[in-house]
């Protein structure tokens, strides 16, 4: 279920409109009364699946991840529809993405800083000891902790909490997000904005629901104009102690271990979960949907388009075990040297 501090949930759709939203038919085998009373209330991911909640299935690997689960509708294609193991109507189109994405934008939409209120929200709640510069907004039922300093121009969304003795500097925005205690965050950094995600539709680009958080651990310092998505269904998450430099960008459903280091100009897509006490050199760049295990280190530069084991140093592009990497680099510089010439013959 979104986080109600930070979207808010309109009215259910019965079954047969969310069927009808999603462009689907039902497939056969559901009981008629289930159909006929049954209410979608709710979006979830497949490991979140509850009743009420519209799902979807779109290929082999997210099949293996619904079973023996409830949920209120699943949206598949139809060779899957008869592999699915779980507890609930399905309905069967070629694009059960493109209709889960509609079905959430009915059912939810982002709370809104108000236009013409006060720049403090009445509901916000300031702890003892905060500074709050008079040109910073703050929305409504936003929790500001002790000892917390807002710096010019800062914007705190809706719903949104910060922990004590935190700084916040100029210009920053956040939302839809939770702030640990003593965190630094650097003049510019967007946090907790919609992640860059869309669907091919009949009608052009449809934007793919964005509807989880910015979780951001204790002690942790982000550089100036960094940007961190929130997640798309699940959370994006920083964990304590990390350090994060400037102009980093990390997508929605990352995960950042802890006392991780993360150095400016890194591009981190999507879905990437990153254990405890990983490093990250300058300008790296990384694919979706890899794990990093604890410790990992690597290069600046490096182009990482697989899973990197705990422990492991790795660099180049595409990015490799730093030895190898090394090692090729010698022998290519070796092979594209230039010969030289015997003056005697």
């Amino acid at each position: 279920m979104p986080d109600q501090r930070f979207f808010l949930q309109n009215t259910p759709l019965c079954l047969k409109e969310a069927v009808s939203l999603a462009g689907a038919e039902l497939w056969g085998g559901a009981d008629p009364a289930q159909v006929e009373n049954a209410e979608i209330s709710t979006v979830a991911s497949l490991e979140d699946a509850s009743e009420g909640a519209v799902v979807f299935v779109e290929d082999k690997k997210a099949l293996a991840s619904l079973t023996q689960q409830r949920f209120g509708l699943c949206l598949t294609k139809p060779a899957f529809a008869d592999k699915i193991d779980g507890g609930g109507p399905i309905a069967v189109s070629d694009a059960p993405r493109l209709g889960f994405a509609m079905i959430a934008h009915r059912l939810f939409q982002e709370r809104k800083l108000a236009c013409d209120g006060p720049a403090r929200a009445v509901s916000a709640h300031l702890g003892d000891g905060a500074q709050v510069h008079s040109t910073a907004v703050i929305g409504e039922d936003a929790v500001i902790g002790a000892g917390v300093h807002l710096g010019p121009q800062v914007v705190i969304g809706p719903g949104v909490t910060i922990g004590e003795g935190s700084v916040i500097e100029a210009g920053v925005s956040i939302f839809c997000a939770d702030i640990g205690a003593r965190a630094h965050i650097k003049p510019g950094a967007r946090l907790g904005q919609a992640g860059f995600g869309f669907i091919p539709g009949g009608r052009g680009l449809v934007s793919a629901p964005q509807l989880g958080r910015l979780i951001i651990g204790d002690d942790v310092e982000i550089g100036a104009n960094t940007t961190i998505d929130r997640g798309a269904l699940r959370d994006s998450c920083i964990g304590d102690g990390s350090k994060i430099d400037n102009l980093v960008q990390m997508g929605h459903n990352v995960v950042l271990g802890r006392h991780c280091i993360v150095v400016s100009q890194t591009g981190i897509s999507g879905s990437n979960t990153f254990g405890d006490g990983v490093v990250i050199g300058g300008q790296a760049g990384f694919a979706d949907h890899l794990t990093i295990g604890d410790g990992a280190q690597i290069g600046a530069k490096a182009g990482v388009m697989h899973d990197i084991p705990a422990g492991e140093v790795w660099g180049g592009y595409p990015a490799r075990p730093m030895r190898r990497w090394l090692r090729e680099t010698a022998l290519l510089s070796k092979l594209a040297a230039p010969k030289r010439r015997d003056d005697k013959k």
